[in-house]
């Protein structure tokens, strides 16, 4: 039984520390939100009406209210009507802080009304202020000592004018709401703390609104219990809303129709019921900052207060999870392997097959703790248990021979062979999670591409033997150049990438650091060399947010610093990507004018000094552009350079140029001695450029020695060696 007893204990261990982990805790949340989607039902709260102060409200209200935001008058006149309509409940989701014309009249209509709830707003910095002090004292309510709640230095309350005298008739409720870690709204706190003082939230203040300030204990169970109600919190004081399928669960009526109904406008009158025995929640959409994320989507403000007050008043909420029913799920989730120790040869498939089993069982309960008893509880924990545990238990049999041919399969598959860094493969996937910690933390990322100069050239006239050390030699010295967190890797042939935390200054400052390790010489083939490099750099998230868009815009600064020179470093700015995609479609469109004979040559004469007359003539190539007209060779030839597209070019001109020379023999232009044609540098490099020439020639049926073969420096001194050849 031992000799099995540590795959059960190495699965819950394992499984225990990835749930530390913020990766699975935002999983788990993710997988209860759809758990909880998948098992909720459509809700219709008829205790709760939402007015909302919508855009076109604003709009179509300007000739009564004028300009938002409104005079405190407007909001005392609609206090009037919700109660003249019987309105259980008025909860403004507007923060009254500042004074503002019309607002003794608003005070005067809470104290009629004695069922208003005003908004105050948490601060996360800040310090109380004396006068501040003394309203909160006042609000606050009477709680027990302990009392679970969330912690803020500093509170924005509602006016005193507005609270001062009737602090029995009105309650102040903390709007403020806290997201979890991915910006997802799951948890609704009952009292929020501040200097020592407890308020309540909005919706729990809303609930007891017009009634005496309830009694508030901690049962023995942890739970909270305010008045009649007990609510199960979790370790800081908050329930786990259970959110309805359906975002319109709260009737909604727009701020422009009940303006109109309370101004007595004709046509415009409200049934009572929609407002009579209701708690009516005020506030406005038209702020697109007033916007929460939530399982169900992303709703206003508003909305998620009043879903909220129905939720806690209803008890459509989530029980915090309890270690008992975590513990019946875990033992489930090990039986599998602990069934090892009756049958220790059982063959991988039962193992499978029980496994399997384990997992519908744990999901099975779950669902069913979630539906009938609205008890939350792990599903990934005991998963990843079942999970760990049947693979541990394949393990059991993996020889050591067969580890260490995985082994080896990952190094080949995520490091490059030679000089023993990560590959492009292994980039990705790192530069992936980097952008993700970069993204949690709002970090700044720096992604260098470094291309190494004449590489090509060392490796054909060293050996690749002297090429593969200038690459290992490289690589030590720009892992020397980094910090250890910082990833290097080879994305291929002569060019590396670094990933590190960085923002524009530093990365600026890494890369001449960079260049200057690079640019020290190196000893090769008994030789010592000097190399240059350049870099190009993109930052996350200024210049992309995912790991495709970080490497391409990296490749368009690198391109960017190659054009400027040796040893230089580029950023990426939005104008090389423009760049980028103008030679893209110059490349598509070259590749068409070759297919469509939109290339023209002009010959260029060339005049004897002595006898005045013409002798030879240089072709020209110029591209007979249909939109843009007749285009000089710098406008297309370095692109056709840089992407092969100059061979077929090269070819072409050279075919056509050899058949006109013949053809003005024929036709008797016998002073026309010879006609030049360009060569570059890509065409010097092809081994049959001596078979093509004779080929031409013999097509066309010119003699050699009426061609005149022109090299221009570049591409003589790029190709020494079959120049002089």
């Amino acid at each position: 039984m031992f000799r099995v007893l540590w795959i059960p204990l190495l699965a819950l261990t394992v499984a225990g520390a990835a749930s530390l982990t913020f990766l699975y805790q935002r999983l788990e949340a993710l997988s209860l939100d759809t758990q909880s989607r998948l098992l909720a039902q459509d809700h219709f709260f008829r205790d709760a009406l939402v007015i909302d102060i919508d855009a076109a409200s604003l709009q179509d209200l300007r000739t009564y209210f004028g300009e938002w935001p409104y005079k405190r008058d407007t909001y005392a006149l609609l206090v009037d009507y919700l109660n003249e309509m019987g309105a259980r409940a008025i909860a403004f989701d507007i923060v009254f802080a500042d004074p503002h014309e019309g607002d003794e009249r608003l005070g005067e209509a809470i104290v009629r009304s004695g069922n208003v709830v005003l908004a105050a707003a948490a601060l996360n910095e800040g310090e109380l202020a004396e006068q501040a002090s003394a309203d909160l004292s006042r609000l606050a309510w009477q709680v027990p000592s302990g009392l679970r709640a969330y912690v803020w230095p500093d509170v924005q309350l509602p006016l005193s004018a507005l609270t001062r005298r009737a602090t029995q008739q009105v309650q102040a409720g903390v709007v403020s709401v806290v997201t979890d870690k991915d910006g997802v709204l799951r948890r609704l706190p009952l009292f929020h703390r501040v200097n020592g003082y407890y308020l309540p939230s909005f919706p729990l203040a809303a609930q007891f609104s017009g009634e005496p300030q309830p009694r508030v204990r901690i049962n023995q169970d942890g739970s909270t219990q305010v008045g009649s109600y007990v609510w199960p919190t979790d370790e800081e004081g908050a329930l786990r809303l259970y959110f309805p399928r359906n975002k319109n669960s709260v009737l909604t009526m727009p701020f422009l129709s009940v303006a109109k109904a309370m101004l007595g406008l004709p046509g415009a009158e409200l049934d009572p019921g929609l407002f009579r025995g209701k708690t009516i929640f005020v506030g406005s959409t038209a702020l697109l900052s007033d916007r929460v994320l939530t399982p169900v989507g992303t709703m206003g403000g508003v909305y998620v207060l009043a879903i909220a007050h129905q939720l806690v008043a209803r008890n459509l909420f989530l029980a915090p999870r309890d270690w008992r029913w975590t513990g019946a799920l875990l033992l489930i989730a090990i039986l599998p392997s602990l069934l090892l120790a009756w049958h220790p040869h059982r063959s991988a498939l039962m193992g499978a097959a029980l496994s399997l089993v384990a997992a519908l069982a744990i999901y099975g309960s779950h669902l069913a703790l979630l539906f009938w008893l609205r008890q939350e509880s792990p599903l990934l924990l005991p998963l990843l248990v079942v999970l760990l545990a049947a693979i541990l238990e394949g393990m059991r049999a993996v020889r050591l021979r067969n580890e260490e041919q995985q082994t080896e399969i990952h190094v080949l598959a995520n490091d490059d062979p030679l000089t023993l860094l990560p590959n492009r493969f292994s980039l990705q996937a790192q530069l992936a999670h980097a952008i993700e910690y970069a993204r949690t933390t709002h970090d700044y990322l720096a992604v260098s591409l470094i291309g190494l100069n004449d590489f090509r050239t060392i490796n054909n006239a060293l050996g690749h033997a002297a090429g593969d050390k200038l690459l290992v030699a490289a690589a030590e010295r720009l892992r020397a150049s980094v910090q250890s967190t910082d990833i290097v890797a080879r994305m291929g042939g002569d060019e590396f990438a670094i990933v590190s935390r960085a923002d524009e200054v530093s990365a600026i400052r890494s890369a001449n650091t960079l260049l200057g390790a690079l640019a020290k010489p190196y000893t090769l083939a008994d030789q010592e060399l000097h190399v240059s490099a350049n870099v190009g750099i993109s930052l996350y998230p200024t210049d992309g947010g995912d790991v495709v868009t970080l490497l391409r815009q990296a490749d368009s600064a690198l391109r960017d610093a190659k054009a400027q020179g040796r040893n230089t470093s580029r950023l990426f700015t939005p104008a090389l990507s423009q760049a980028a995609m103008e030679r893209l479609l110059t490349e598509t469109e070259l590749r068409q004018a070759l297919a469509r004979n939109e290339l023209v040559l002009y010959y260029q004469p060339q005049i004897d000094m002595q006898s005045r007359h013409m002798v030879a003539v240089e072709a020209l190539v110029r591209w007979n552009h249909p939109t843009r007209g007749l285009l000089c060779p710098d406008h297309f030839i370095p692109m056709a350079e840089h992407s092969e597209l100059i061979l077929p070019l090269g070819e072409w001109v050279l075919r056509v140029a050899c058949k006109q020379m013949r053809a003005w023999q024929l036709a008797g232009f016998t002073h026309i001695k010879r006609v030049a044609v360009n060569l570059s540098a890509r065409q010097l490099d092809l081994s049959d450029l001596p078979k093509l020439i004779a080929s031409v020639l013999r097509e066309s049926g010119l003699d050699a020695h009426h061609l005149e073969l022109e090299i221009t420096e570049s591409a003589m001194m790029t190709n020494l060696e079959k120049t002089v050849a």
